[in-house]
């Protein structure tokens, strides 16, 4: 078979290909946010890390960064909390196939289509709020509330996925030995000593790939939150993915949603490199 030296170089075509069209509009957009660039006043000006000093300094970008990090952190320790749970509750043989197919049903629908039905539940004269009138207490403003929007948003994210929790911590259970439970149960230990001496352990690096995964699709999330409150009201739940929307594609400042855009990519960049490392000591064990 004649030998072909340029064969390497077409195989690792499409790699670069990918890798271009993956780095050129990234490297695009960090050097607007490096600029001053309003695509209604021409290009763009290079005016330094002004942009990322209004985005720290203002309330509006502040406000941003609180609810994308209180919305990630609630979101992963509430799932991860309730998931873990569940499924327990599922592996321990009490509850049939049925129990399991319904818990996974959320999964089965597009987020833009589980927020919208939520959405229309939610209102004021909605089918959530006329059960707490049945039961005699008084509606809640749940989407429309400064204070309470944030909350109602979480709980649909926290309905959404966390079957996703509930099927990755189950598998992560099957690996589990009976034999080493049954053995803590032999020495003593009650169920919640032996959750936090063996199960827990050994449920540690599937609980690094669930928060890995969880937190920073919680980070960047936008369709669950622009589709029930378009970032409001007040800002209330307006988070770096949104704020980066509304600057962008509402007011035409590239320079302003890049910057928050690449801060967003930071937060999910630290969170993935810190929980790779803890993998790896996992692993390591």
């Amino acid at each position: 078979m004649r030998h072909k030296p340029y064969l390497p170089y077409l195989l690792v075509l499409p790699a670069l290909a990918i890798l271009v069209a993956i780095l050129y509009p990234f490297l695009t957009g960090a050097w607007w946010s490096f600029n001053s660039y309003r695509l209604n006043r021409g290009g763009p000006e290079f005016n330094g890390i002004e942009n990322y000093i209004d985005l720290f300094t203002s309330g509006e970008g502040l406000r941003a960064i609180g609810v994308t990090l209180t919305y990630a952190v609630v979101v992963v320790v509430v799932e991860c909390v309730l998931g873990i749970a569940l499924a327990m509750l599922l592996n321990s043989g009490r509850y049939g196939s049925v129990f399991r197919l319904l818990i996974v049903l959320p999964l089965l629908l597009p987020p833009v289509i589980a927020a919208l039905m939520w959405k229309v539940m939610l209102t004021e004269n909605g089918v959530v709020n006329w059960i707490l009138e049945s039961l005699g207490q008084q509606k809640l403003l749940w989407l429309n509330g400064p204070d309470s929007a944030l909350w109602s948003v979480i709980l649909i994210d926290v309905w959404i996925f966390t079957p996703f929790v509930i099927l990755l911590a189950q598998a992560g259970l099957k690996s589990v030995p009976v034999e080493l439970r049954e053995a803590s149960a032999m020495d003593g230990a009650g169920p919640i000593r032996n959750f936090v001496s063996v199960t827990l352990p050994m449920l540690m690096p599937v609980l690094i790939v669930i928060i890995a995964f969880r937190g920073i699709d919680s980070l960047k999330m936008f369709d669950i939150i622009y589709t029930t409150t378009a970032g409001g009201p007040v800002d209330a739940t307006t988070n770096l993915h949104v704020l980066g929307y509304l600057d962008g594609i509402r007011n035409l400042n590239f320079g302003m949603a890049m910057a928050a855009l690449v801060v967003l990519w930071v937060l999910c960049y630290l969170m993935s490199y810190f929980l790779l490392k803890a993998r790896r000591a996992e692993a390591v064990k």
